[in-house]
């Protein structure tokens, strides 16, 4: 088996396991969504309930929104609050997976991996990458931000090589 067909079948198995992550995320994504719409209609009546019982949820895991909300009693709100975060991780998530599974079902159908629409899909993905990574990090944000620059510049230089190799053709 040569080196391209090596590619290929790697390609295609990242195209599979992606579609899975992408198919999962998306419900996921959906459950949160309705989730998230049912706290939100039900939100004055279940303010208005007395807490009959102790929670024990911990609210300092879910985020400084919804830690300070819980610790005013507003759990219902802290509840949304931390929803409508995981709400966005998962989307981000699903558009992410998205634009792998593009890029690799690109490098089965192509004739080459340098194409000018993988660029503009890693471009995508370097940008929700790092806005995720920044959301816990800024210095770790930063770092990813520049490593995906580098491998975007190195991945227009071979477009460009590639284009040069297909007009002397």
């Amino acid at each position: 088996m040569g080196r391209l067909e090596a590619v290929k079948k790697t390609s295609r198995l990242i195209r599979k396991i992606g579609k899975i992550f992408q198919i999962v995320f998306g419900i996921f994504t959906g459950i949160l969504l309705i989730s998230v719409s049912i706290l939100l209609v039900l939100r004055n009546t279940l303010n208005g309930m007395t807490v009959v019982f102790q929670t024990g949820v911990d609210f300092y895991n879910m985020g400084y929104w919804a830690n300070k909300l819980a610790g005013e009693g507003k759990i219902t709100d802290a509840f949304i609050v931390f929803g409508i975060s995981g709400l966005l991780f998962s989307l981000m998530i699903t558009i992410i997976m998205h634009f792998v599974v593009k890029i690799f079902t690109n490098f089965c159908n192509a004739y080459s991996p340098y194409l000018p629409e993988t660029v503009k899909d890693l471009k995508i993905i370097s940008v929700l990458v790092t806005l995720l990574i920044l959301r816990n990090s800024i210095g770790l944000g930063m770092i990813s931000g520049f490593i995906f620059w580098g491998i975007i510049q190195l991945y227009e230089y071979g477009c460009e090589l590639q284009n040069q190799a297909d007009e002397t053709l």
